[in-house]
């Protein structure tokens, strides 16, 4: 009888001995993640810059031979995301810009391309850190001004668009779900989309992002939209985080205008050569159905309401590669 009871009184003591050492072990995991999760508090910022820089010279070409070139751009992408307990706060800027010219220095720059845009968005949780009642606000125009031929210069009514001339502006109340780390989801009912042009003469253009909407016998140069937003991104590494890819859509759609509306889908890989600096190659679509693309070659001395000829409702396809050196600060 003595021995059952020393059996029976070394097992209690085995038996607490590992509910101890077991709820000490899951304190520190638990102090562990608790730990992470304070380290994912505050503000993350960082960015990337990629450069393009291009030139061939001649002198005294032969017949054949071609012309001078110099060619310039960049990327620039800049991000600051705070994370709450409760809220998070995303906010991203990003500019397109790059131009050359063929020819001698008396010749003007062609632009090849030029994207301003800035994106924000402000989410309060409501479910398990994964659904989170939200703000998505974006703005979108560009830098330098445009005249006839695609040039960065010319004659005053040559002009067909410039800084704020057009500017698309979007603020949407909406739900915000994120299932992992890599997904996000967010789409809003109601949204409000406001297409502005900055200059009278250049809203009366084709082309512009206006629908040539009509009030009182005059063309405007405003649009304001009603509708539903709907936007998704997907964004991993792989290889051991030395390739990073990133793809994200957002399509608005007008109640009053049968959802016709705009779509923009982005897409960007970075891939690694050494810390820092990576190969980035991006490509992008956009659509807008009150906003017409060049589908047909210009003839040079075109005049800026003439072009309605060789305007259509078409897709604009954009892709690139740099090198870009990226930073988390």
């Amino acid at each position: 009888m003595k021995q059952i009871n020393v059996l029976l009184l070394l097992a209690c003591l085995f038996m607490s001995t590992a509910l101890a050492a077991q709820t000490d072990e899951e304190k520190k995991v638990m102090a562990a993640k608790e730990a992470a999760a304070k380290a994912e508090l505050g503000w993350k910022k960082g960015g990337g810059l990629g450069l393009d820089l291009s030139g061939l010279g001649i002198v005294n070409p032969r017949l054949g031979a071609g012309t001078n070139r110099l060619g310039f751009g960049g990327v620039l992408n800049l991000f600051a995301a705070r994370k709450g307990e409760k809220t998070f706060w995303d906010n991203s800027f990003s500019m397109l810009l790059s131009a050359q010219r063929l020819g001698g220095k008396d010749n003007p720059f062609q632009k090849n391309n030029d994207i301003l845009r800035l994106n924000s968005r402000y989410g309060y949780n409501i479910i398990k850190d994964k659904l989170f009642f939200a703000v998505d606000a974006a703005a979108e125009t560009q830098v330098l001004p445009t005249y006839v031929g695609n040039l960065l210069d010319g004659p005053e009514e040559d002009l067909l668009s410039e800084f704020l001339a057009p500017a698309r502006i979007s603020v949407a109340p909406g739900i915000d779900f994120r299932p992992n780390p890599h997904m996000k989801f967010f789409f809003a009912p109601v949204g409000f989309n406001f297409i502005y042009v900055g200059n009278d003469v250049l809203a009366q253009l084709p082309g512009q992002p206006l629908g040539n909407e009509i009030r009182d016998n005059k063309i405007q140069n405003n649009r304001f939209q009603l509708g539903y937003i709907a936007k998704a991104e997907y964004n991993n590494k792989y290889f051991n985080d030395r390739i990073a890819f990133l793809s994200r859509v957002g399509w608005f759609a007008d109640y009053r205008k049968n959802l016709n509306g705009n779509v923009l889908w982005q897409n960007s890989m970075d891939i690694q050569i050494f810390k820092g600096l990576a190969l980035n190659v991006f490509g992008e679509l956009f659509y807008d159905h009150f906003s017409k693309a060049i589908v047909k070659e210009v003839p040079a001395g075109t005049a800026p309401d003439a072009l309605e000829p060789f305007l259509g409702l078409n897709s604009t396809y954009t892709g690139g590669f740099f090198i870009k050196y990226n930073r988390i600060f």
